[in-house]
C-alpha cells in the first residue's frame, strides 16, 4: 500500500462506475488505485468540492458520498494539516496543494490527468511523479505506481540496473509476510547465500519463519550450508535440500500476502551492485496454503 495524491482529473473518472459497468478501463483503473492509502487536506477538500459544484448538483451529491464512503474513514485515507506550509507553485492554489502534500509522502506520487498540468521544473525540484490513467492501467511494472499495484504482470529487470533499487521494492512486499517459503534451484550456494543476506533477509520481519528448498551443488557441503546460517538468530529457518530437480517448483518467493515470481531466482541481483536481466511478476496471495513437498523428495539440514 502505498500513500497517493489524487487529483479531482482522476476522481471524476470515478462517477457512474460500478462493477457492471461497460467502462472496463475505468473499472479496473478504480480496483488499482483503491489498493492504496489517499492522502487529502482540509485545503484539498475544499479544492474538490468547488470543482464538482462547478459541474452541477448531481456531481457534487456524488463527491459528498465520496467523502463519506473514502475520505472521512481512517483505512482509505490519510489527512495531513498544510495551514503552515510555505507555498511551492504560486500561479496556482490549487496545484500548490497537491504538490505540498506530495512532498510529505514517502513515495511522493500525484494521480493526474493530464501529466502536464504540473511542470517538469517543479517535478525535479521536489522529486515527485506524476501518474495519468494510462500509467494507473499499466500492469507491467513499468513506472513507479505499478510497481507497487497487483498483479504485476513480468516486469522486466534489465542487466546492470541498482540491484538495491530492486531489492527496495520485492522488500516493501516482504515486509508484510509473517512466513516466506523460497524455491530457487541455486540458493544454496555460498553466492546465493549472499543475496538472501544482503539483499532480502533485512527486510523480512524479526522472528517470521523462512522455509528454503533449493538443490545442493557438489562443491558446497551440508556442513557450509549449516556454517553460513550459524549467526542468523533473527529468524526461524528450515532449510531443505530437494533431491531432485524436476520436484522443485519455479524459482518464487511464497508468504501469505504476496507470490513474487522471479525467472532468475536471486541471481537477478547479480554482481557488484548491478543486477542481471529477468522477469518478475507479483500477485496476491488469494488463500493459497504454504506449498509442501513430500518427506521421500527431501532432506532437512536446519
Amino acid at each position: 500500500m502505498i500513500d497517493l495524491v489524487v487529483c479531482y482529473s482522476i476522481l471524476e473518472k470515478c462517477k457512474s462506475v460500478d462493477a457492471f459497468s461497460g467502462d472496463a478501463e475505468s473499472v479496473e483503473m478504480i480496483r488499482r488505485i483503491r489498493q492504496h492509502r489517499m492522502v487529502i487536506s482540509e485545503k484539498l477538500i475544499e479544492h474538490y468540492e468547488e470543482y464538482f459544484q462547478k459541474k452541477g448538483v448531481e456531481w457534487l451529491e456524488w463527491f459528498r458520498i465520496l467523502c463519506t464512503d473514502i475520505f472521512y474513514t481512517k483505512e482509505r485515507t490519510v489527512i495531513i494539516n498544510t495551514s503552515s506550509d510555505k507555498t511551492n507553485i504560486n500561479e496556482n492554489e490549487y496545484l500548490n496543494e497537491l504538490v505540498t502534500l506530495c512532498k510529505k509522502t514517502e513515495d511522493k506520487m500525484i494521480l493526474m490527468e493530464s501529466k502536464r498540468r504540473i511542470g517538469v521544473k517543479y517535478i525535479n525540484k521536489f522529486g515527485i511523479s506524476v501518474f495519468d490513467s494510462a500509467d494507473i492501467n499499466d500492469a507491467g511494472g513499468n513506472n513507479l505506481f505499478s510497481m507497487y499495484t497487483l498483479p504485476v504482470n513480468g516486469k522486466s529487470i534489465s542487466e546492470g540496473e541498482d540491484s538495491k533499487f530492486v531489492a527496495e521494492w520485492l522488500g516493501r512486499f516482504l515486509g508484510k509476510e509473517e512466513y516466506i517459503q523460497i524455491f530457487d534451484s541455486y540458493l544454496l550456494t555460498k553466492e546465493g547465500i549472499d543475496y538472501l543476506k544482503k539483499y532480502i533477509l533485512k527486510y523480512v520481519k524479526a522472528n517470521a519463519d523462512i522455509e528454503i528448498y533449493s538443490l545442493k551443488k557438489e562443491d558446497f557441503s551440508e556442513q557450509q550450508i549449516k556454517d553460513m546460517f550459524a549467526g542468523e538468530k533473527n529468524w526461524k529457518f528450515s532449510i531443505y535440500i530437494v533431491e531432485n530437480k524436476k520436484d522443485l517448483h519455479a524459482r518464487s518467493i511464497q508468504g501469505s500476502k504476496y507470490i513474487i515470481q522471479i525467472d532468475r531466482g536471486l541471481s537477478v541481483f547479480g554482481r557488484a551492485g548491478k543486477t542481471f536481466q529477468t522477469t518478475v511478476s507479483i500477485f496476491e496471495n488469494m488463500g493459497v496454503p504454504r506449498m509442501a513437498l513430500k518427506e521421500t523428495q527431501l532432506k532437512q539440514i536446519v
